[in-house]
């Protein structure tokens, strides 16, 4: 069962999220950004056939943040089955327990267990470089590291005894604290532009094919389950009302973007860097939910996306 909508119609939508979300004001920008600017705000649509969209501000750079665990969530599905990620995870029936134990951090401690996982162990050069070879196949262009922010997070860490607090609180993981703490941060700090990010969203979106080179970034069988963990952890504080009031598995991080997926159709990325209540771009997730709404699309439908 296909539903079908025009090119010029999702054009459309997008531009009309664009001129009625581009004056809100009422977000913060992260303090850590400091090369960013309050007003920025673009909208980027990539299409599993290559097509793309692209309104306002779509070529700025931001750090991903967060949306690091695309990626990284891509690259652990590879090396182990879903059944084995769940269990590494500490999400199966010891989850309570697994909580009280979370190191007091300023930062992911379950993303920092998500990278120790990842092979090689013991290499933080070699485990960095197959993530972001994995992001770069997605994208089908590279990200540009922030140094700065890097050194920044780095400091953040230390001052924070971050090593010690994962030593103390016996919270669980595979590869040595310090290693896998510099990896997920540098991870953090590296950026795209929605340009890019659409890409990424797309190319789970298209079973693994990166709808920027054509090639298979990743094997196919494991994108329902990317999506399904999009659906379950990705927005954070507001991931319930988020799925529920969109339809569409997402993911957004400090640094202003948003990307959210729909099989079969490609994907939605914004930027902005003004966040709301939830740490969410504000500009971004209300455009998001704009075409959405508009064109109807909602990974819980029963008729697949086509654009003509």
């Amino acid at each position: 069962m296909e539903r079908k909508v025009s090119y010029n119609d999702v054009k459309k939508t997008v531009e009309n999220a664009f001129e009625q979300f581009k004056s809100l004001h009422d977000g913060i920008v992260d303090s850590r950004l400091t090369q960013a600017k309050g007003g920025g705000f673009g909208i980027s649509i990539a299409l599993i056939d290559g097509r793309t969209i692209n309104v306002g501000d779509t070529q700025t750079l931001f750090p991903i943040g967060s949306l690091a665990k695309i990626p990284m969530s891509v690259v652990l599905l590879s090396q182990n089955t879903p059944q084995e990620l769940t269990k590494k995870s500490g999400r199966g029936c010891c989850k309570c327990k697994d909580r009280s134990s979370r190191p007091e951090i300023p930062f992911s401690p379950h993303g920092v267990r998500a990278v120790s996982a990842i092979v090689p162990q013991g290499d933080a050069d070699g485990k960095y470089e197959i993530i972001v070879n994995k992001l770069i196949d997605m994208a089908g262009s590279e990200p540009v590291l922030d140094d700065q922010l890097f050194k920044a997070f780095c400091q953040e860490a230390d001052n924070s005894n971050s090593v010690k607090a994962f030593t103390e609180s016996g919270y669980e993981l595979y590869d040595d604290p310090a290693i896998s703490i510099e990896v997920f941060n540098k991870l953090r700090a590296l950026q795209l532009c929605s340009e890019q990010l659409a890409a990424v969203g797309a190319t789970i979106a298209a079973d693994g094919c990166c709808p920027v080179t054509g090639e298979y970034a990743f094997d196919g069988s494991i994108a329902s389950t990317v999506v399904a963990m999009l659906s379950a952890r990705g927005m954070k504080h507001k991931m319930k009302s988020w799925i529920i009031e969109t339809g569409l598995p997402a993911k957004g991080g400090f640094g202003g973007g948003i990307v959210a997926v729909l099989p079969g159709f490609g994907a939605i990325a914004t930027y902005s860097p003004e966040l709301n209540e939830c740490g969410l771009s504000l500009k971004g997730a209300k455009a998001i939910e704009y075409i959405a709404r508009e064109l109807e699309l909602n990974v819980f439908a029963s008729a697949r996306v086509v654009v003509e």
